[in-house]
């Protein structure tokens, strides 16, 4: 993805992975997450035209 937008001539301003709502059902979440406060599930990427 990090190509396609600079190729597309774009710069990347800021790449974010926000945390799953602490709410979340634990039957939701993948098997093995533990205590862990994060995964990889959405990132937002932040663009500038150049």
């Amino acid at each position: 993805m990090t190509d396609a937008f600079t190729e597309a001539g774009f710069r990347i301003a800021v790449i974010s992975e926000p945390p799953f709502s602490l709410d979340t059902p634990r039957e939701l979440l993948p098997p093995g997450i533990g205590d862990r406060a994060a995964f990889i599930c959405f990132l937002f990427f932040a663009l500038d035209a150049r």
